[in-house]
C-alpha cells in the first residue's frame, strides 16, 4: 500500500512539473510585438499614437490604432 501511494505522489509530481515546463518557444520581443501591431493598424487604415502616461512591457497597452478619415455609413 505504501509503494502505491509513493507511486502516486511520484506520478503526480511528474505531471505537475511537465505543465510547469517551458514550450522552447521564446517571447517575442518589444520591437517584434511593435512591428506586428504597426502592420495590423496600417493594414486597417491607421496609425499607431502612443497613449498618454502608458508605459507597459507590451506595445499594445502603450499604442492604440487611430483611424482617421470620414465615417462610412455602414453600419457594421
Amino acid at each position: 500500500m505504501r509503494t502505491c501511494a509513493l507511486a502516486l505522489v511520484a506520478a503526480t509530481s511528474l505531471l505537475v512539473l511537465s505543465a510547469c515546463a517551458s514550450t522552447g518557444e521564446p517571447y517575442p520581443t518589444y520591437a517584434e510585438e511593435m512591428a506586428e501591431l504597426q502592420t495590423a493598424c496600417q493594414a486597417r487604415g491607421g496609425i499607431l499614437t502612443p497613449i498618454a502616461g502608458s508605459t507597459g512591457n507590451r506595445p499594445a497597452t502603450d499604442y492604440a490604432c487611430e483611424i482617421r478619415g470620414g465615417a462610412s455609413g455602414r453600419l457594421n
